[in-house]
């Protein structure tokens, strides 16, 4: 008898740990190489809104070539304006600067935070195959090493997706994000790494027309990318503070000179 439940036992736990793996281990071997990630030069600009359609922030993007290929964003938050468990209201100024070698790999990246009453970054540089991050926050330092082949693809929770070129359905591959709302809430330097899925094809209304786009789907995030690879919409679920919804638009030059000086470009979509 014992013999029998300990068998009934052990299948019980095969077929668990299969599928365990089915669902949460072999899609992760099984992603692809990411597809094209630069973006092209110029400067780019993203509204954000929540669920309610009330606008809580921007996002400015910069391409630059020279030596580095760096991509810089500077984004602009009214948290005063989100209903959250955040402990630090007021507005939110968060930096990103992605450094790029001639391969177009990540070569190092520095993220930043400007809250009222608190300021934190994150540096990272690397070091043969991974990277050497840094994070500081008040009193607060912490180090640790990051996995450079699963960082290839570097991003944060708030905007997942900037540029998506070469995408084609059931196309997958792995993405790692940075998450700024632990820096503030936990004190804590956290990454995580999802699974990004080419789900199908999706018409969208996008800036008075509708656009065919691939929808790419993450367990957090949805995003739709026109044929050349610009992200004109993304829905993003951010925990306690629900779905925020991100579109891209024309660059207004007045708004992105008060928050941060931007290199000239005539690269400028501009209202």
């Amino acid at each position: 008898m014992n013999r029998m439940v300990g068998s009934i036992l052990a299948l019980t736990w095969i077929v668990a740990m299969a599928a365990l793996i089915q669902r949460d281990v072999l899609p992760l071997w099984s992603a692809q190489d990411a597809p094209k990630s630069l973006l092209p030069v110029g400067e780019y600009q993203v509204g954000i809104f929540d669920q309610a359609g009330q606008r809580i922030g921007t996002t400015w993007v910069s391409t630059t070539p020279s030596p580095l290929t760096m991509i810089r964003s500077t984004t602009e938050l009214q948290v005063s304006r989100i209903v959250g468990m955040l402990p630090v209201g007021g507005t939110w100024i968060l930096s990103t600067d992605l450094a790029y070698d001639a391969h177009n790999n990540l070569d190092s990246f520095k993220f930043a935070l400007t809250a009222p009453g608190m300021i934190g970054d994150v540096t990272a540089e690397r070091l043969e195959r991974d990277f050497s991050v840094v994070a500081k926050l008040g009193n607060m330092r912490k180090t640790m090493l990051l996995d450079g082949e699963l960082s290839r693809y570097l991003s944060e929770t708030l905007r997942p997706f900037t540029y998506l070129d070469g995408l084609h359905v059931g196309q997958s591959w792995r993405i790692r994000l940075l998450d700024p709302f632990a820096l503030i809430k936990n004190q804590s330097l956290e990454f995580h790494t999802e699974l990004a899925n080419v789900a199908r094809m999706e018409t969208i209304e996008h800036d008075g027309r509708m656009v065919e786009c691939f929808r790419v789907e993450t367990s957090s995030a949805v995003a739709w990318a026109d044929s050349g690879g610009h992200v004109l919409k993304q829905e993003v679920q951010i925990p306690l503070m629900g779905r925020w919804i991100l579109l891209d638009e024309p660059v207004d030059k007045g708004a992105r000179r008060a928050v941060t000086p931007f290199p000239k470009s005539s690269h400028a979509r501009t209202r």
